[in-house]
């Protein structure tokens, strides 16, 4: 069994506060652990009257007192210099750990020996001791971390892995965990998500747990920790400061730029767009033409020629704007809309494809580089972005299959960042909607393209379904915007027969939710 070290650095918590935190470590039905406090120069005398006591009362009990106040690093440096266990877990001075905490953590480091972290799900404590604001975590994900602290309480890190990165850094004070858990996870060989709520949270005055404004020397710290995690994996990117406690990021430079295919289906059809009856593939083209910045890429229109008689496509004409990017291929036979897609496929050379409906608009000119960032990461198959109503509300910032397929932020303002920032901070989800995504041309081979058997809606959601099923991640990314016309719903995939087919052959995923756990 493994044997657990316990850091807690200590500066003037309320008596009260201090006191449970106690009882929660000595109330652990796990036995074996020991916990290194580390009293920072407390100005209330009750802090150490309060530790000694608890130290005195239990060996496993280890109390340092420091001679000067040096802030939450040095106190918590203290403690990890301090901790003799295989693994080292952090716990605030006001917060609680559920009694089976360290039984459950233990059970699962057992069962997972090449894991270097864990982490748990956590909820927060009211004045009153009332329990509230459940966080359900999702497991391990990356593109997230990079947008906020989400794995945050309780972290659990192998003793060696804290040695090899070198342990807290000065400079990081109030984001010391969140620049801990970055260069951890970077070096980590398994981290592992337990999906259970073990850690409380305590909301007191000048907590960030209540007021995530209360320290705003953190919401700076985190970040340069995120900017040094870039540079540490050689990612060129610029961090920007969102809401207290998220953080965006725009790709600047990619290491390659390989071609891209953007694979635009057509009826032909006319719709209305700001207050105009027009060609919706024209349009989009056209959007297309006049906004991209990246300049490697080709579009492949597959046109049902049924759709439209009388109508011909400008594409190939010399003084069409996409002329030279453009290729137009036709369709004789009625087909659906993802058969379409894949006859699109076989048409592309790229080596990321991108799959348009029609009757959308870019509005971010680095649309591709953001796809192409978030690819870096060779874990990540499908890359989704935040779609929106032509009035500004969100149309999806990515699907959740339960209890039933529907798009995640509909109808909410684009400037509503969610809870728990689910639309403001690029992270794994269970699937992206055929509106608009981009794809390995790899990753698309292996999956085998779009089932023909949904007729409406389903495929994309199948497919996505059958990357999660090949260990690939879906990315949705908030930097990159689409406006979709004429959506009115939330739900998706309402087709009976679809759906039939979807459950069918996706009843584990339909079941639960791992990511979008609060839609």
């Amino acid at each position: 069994m493994p044997f657990f070290s316990i850091v807690t650095p200590v500066y003037n918590p309320p008596a009260d506060a201090l006191l449970e935190c106690i009882e929660s470590m000595k109330n652990q039905s796990f036995t074996d652990w020991e916990w290194c406090v580390v009293d920072d120069r407390s100005t209330h005398k009750y802090v150490q009257t309060i530790l000694q006591r608890a130290m005195a009362s239990d060996s496993r009990i280890r109390v340092a007192l420091r001679s000067t106040n040096g802030g939450i690093v040095d106190a918590s440096q203290d403690g990890l210099d301090m901790a003799t266990g295989e693994f080292v877990g952090l716990l605030d001075h006001d917060d609680t750990l559920d009694s089976e905490a360290l039984a459950k953590v233990a059970a699962t480091l057992l069962a997972n020996p090449d894991a270097d972290y864990a982490y748990t799900d956590e909820d927060k404590i009211n004045s009153d001791g009332q329990h509230y604001d459940s966080f359900r975590k999702p497991p391990f994900d990356q593109s997230r971390l990079r947008g906020q602290n989400y794995c945050c309480h309780f972290s659990v890190f192998r003793n060696t892995l804290l040695d090899d990165i070198g342990g807290f850094r000065r400079g990081f004070d109030g984001s010391q965990d969140y620049d801990l858990i970055l260069r951890a996870t970077e070096r980590a060989r398994s981290i592992i998500h337990i999906p259970e709520v073990l850690y409380h949270w305590r909301v007191v005055p000048g907590s960030t747990a209540g007021d995530s404004t209360a320290k705003p020397y953190a919401y700076e710290a985190g970040l340069r920790a995120i900017e040094q995690h870039f540079e540490r994996t050689g990612i060129a990117a610029e961090v920007t400061k969102l809401q207290p406690g998220s953080y965006g990021h725009m790709f600047t430079l990619l290491p390659t730029s390989p071609l891209v295919s953007i694979i635009i289906p057509t009826t032909g059809a006319k719709s209305r767009v700001w207050g105009s009856s027009v060609r919706t593939i024209e349009h989009l083209v056209t959007n297309i033409a006049n906004i991209t910045t990246y300049d490697n890429y080709e579009i492949i229109v597959i046109d049902d020629l049924n759709a439209h008689p009388g109508y011909a496509l400008p594409f190939n004409q010399p003084d069409h704007s996409s002329s030279r990017r453009t290729s137009v291929f036709a369709i004789t036979q009625p087909t659906s809309f993802y058969e379409m897609c894949n006859i699109g496929f076989g048409h592309a050379r790229g080596q990321t494809i991108i799959f348009m409906d029609e009757n959308s608009q870019v509005t971010t000119p680095t649309w591709i580089e953001q796809f192409l960032g978030q690819m870096i990461d060779p874990e990540v198959g499908i890359v989704g972005p935040m779609i929106l109503m032509d009035d500004g509300r969100i149309e999806s910032s990515g699907i959740s299959l339960h209890p039933k397929p529907h798009r995640i932020g509909w109808s909410n303002s684009s400037l509503n960042p969610g809870m728990w920032g689910n639309s403001a901070v690029a992270r794994s989800i269970s699937g992206v909607t055929d509106t608009c995504f981009a794809v390995r041309r790899s990753v698309f081979h292996k999956l085998g393209g779009f089932c023909p058997e949904f007729q409406h809606h389903g495929a994309d959601l199948d497919f996505c379904c059958k990357a999660r099923n090949l260990a690939y991640r879906i990315v949705w990314t908030p930097t990159v915007r689409v406006i979709h016309f004429g959506t009115t719903q939330a739900n998706i995939c309402d087709d009976p027969k679809d759906l039939l087919l979807l459950t069918r052959r996706w009843q584990r995923y339909l079941d639960s939710e791992q990511y979008s756990l609060v839609s």
